[in-house]
């Protein structure tokens, strides 16, 4: 992802989200930045991974500008590539 992110930086919004009960928020920013992660880190709880009908950790969503979701990708799924036509799609979507 870092490789792709600033390609899309001015079209789309990247958020990570740790989905463990162990990790508070500011561990999770100190962790971003010495990673140099460029997007934003949140939290969850369990009704939100529920309803995103998320079981496994490394799940991926893309999410366009209705709510909707147009990509998920589980554990050791979602190339470059993929997610190349992700943001593109959303993009193009988006100027529709």
């Amino acid at each position: 992802m870092m490789e792709i992110q600033p390609r899309f930086v001015e079209d789309a919004m990247f958020i990570a989200v740790d989905i463990g009960d162990g990790v508070d928020l500011g561990e999770l920013n100190a962790f971003s930045q010495k990673q140099g992660y460029p997007w934003a880190v949140g939290r969850t709880n369990r009704e939100t991974l529920k309803s995103l009908d998320v079981t496994v950790q490394s799940t991926k969503i893309a999410i366009d500008a209705y709510g909707v979701i147009i990509y998920r990708a589980g554990y050791g799924k979602g190339t470059g590539k993929d997610w190349i036509s992700v943001f593109e799609r959303l993009i193009e979507e988006t100027e529709t």
